[in-house]
């Protein structure tokens, strides 16, 4: 009789991830609109996940501190992870290898997803490589993508649906760092020199100007360039010392001032108007920013 081939899954669709873990997850990024990355949290029971392919890059971020006994097996070789607990662990799973894991009482931790399109799409940008491989990774300790990991679920936890451009970014760091330190790519990343024309800083920082109201991504202002994501994002930051992201955040922040000044709308108002998806996200950001509340900042004018 013919050997069962393992099955070749894409884990963010809820059917399928249902196909070898126990429970659903607690969140998920799913409905949220990100372009090419996701995020779920997790609490499941022991287990043994059988042997799969998963479609999709995926990074498995421990959310315990008590030690949690596993073992792992990337294409048929087990990797024994003894103890392995702590909120900087994580383990990377690149898209379409075999893996299989069990581990031995009921754990939290968080998955996070990359689309291989995208990962392609960065390593063609930065080093002209369309056939870069990830490789597997287990138990490993890397503060950055534990940070990146906890903004994600941050987001995810606040269900922020206006949070593209920060994803956007979160998502091209992430591609870079595994790039540079998870894959089979030994050479430098090209880097830019000058940043952005002016004629392309101009039309950039106008773009943004009109759709500071809008969800902005990344690819959208890099498309109405001409230029790629990367390669946007890159020079952006050398011509005027910010990313888009942060830009954006400031432009947003000096609009919610003017409002706060010259209106009397409500916070809630200037937050829909400023380009926050609730008076919440506003506050929080006016905060970061300049040291007090948008109430506060209308009370001491």
């Amino acid at each position: 009789m013919a050997e069962t081939q393992p099955p070749i899954i894409d884990l963010t669709q809820e059917d399928e991830l249902l196909q070898i873990l126990p429970r659903p997850a607690l969140r998920s990024s799913a409905n949220l609109g990100w372009d090419g990355i996701s995020v779920q949290q997790h609490w499941q029971p022991a287990w043994e996940v059988p042997e799969n392919y998963g479609i999709k890059h995926m990074l498995v971020m421990h959310n315990h501190t008590t030690p949690v006994e596993s073992e792992r097996w990337f294409d048929g070789r087990r990797q024994q992870e003894q103890g392995v607990g702590g909120r900087n662990n994580i383990v990377l799973i690149p898209a379409m290898i075999s893996h299989q894991v069990t581990w031995t009482q009921e754990c939290s931790f968080s998955l996070l997803f990359l689309d291989p399109n995208r990962l392609t799409q960065v390593a063609y940008e930065s080093i002209t490589a369309d056939r870069v491989q990830l490789i597997p990774h287990s138990a490993t300790h890397d503060p950055l993508i534990n940070q990146i990991g906890q903004s994600l679920t941050a987001e995810l936890e606040n269900n922020q649906l206006h949070s593209r451009l920060f994803v956007d970014a979160l998502m091209i760091a992430l591609s870079i760092h595994l790039l540079r330190h998870y894959s089979d790519w030994q050479q430098s990343l090209r880097e830019g020199l000058n940043g952005l024309p002016q004629r392309k800083l101009r039309q950039a920082i106008e773009y943004i100007n009109e759709h500071l109201r809008e969800d902005l991504t990344i690819g959208a202002i890099a498309n109405e360039l001409e230029m790629s994501q990367y390669y946007f994002s890159r020079l952006f930051k050398q011509s005027i010392g910010v990313s888009p992201y942060q830009y954006v955040m400031q432009q947003r922040i000096e609009q919610a001032k003017h409002l706060l000044r010259t209106t009397s709308l409500s916070v809630a108002a200037i937050a829909m108007q400023t380009g926050f998806s609730n008076q919440n996200q506003l506050t929080i950001q006016f905060r970061k920013f300049t040291g007090t509340t948008p109430s506060g900042y209308r009370k001491n004018l």
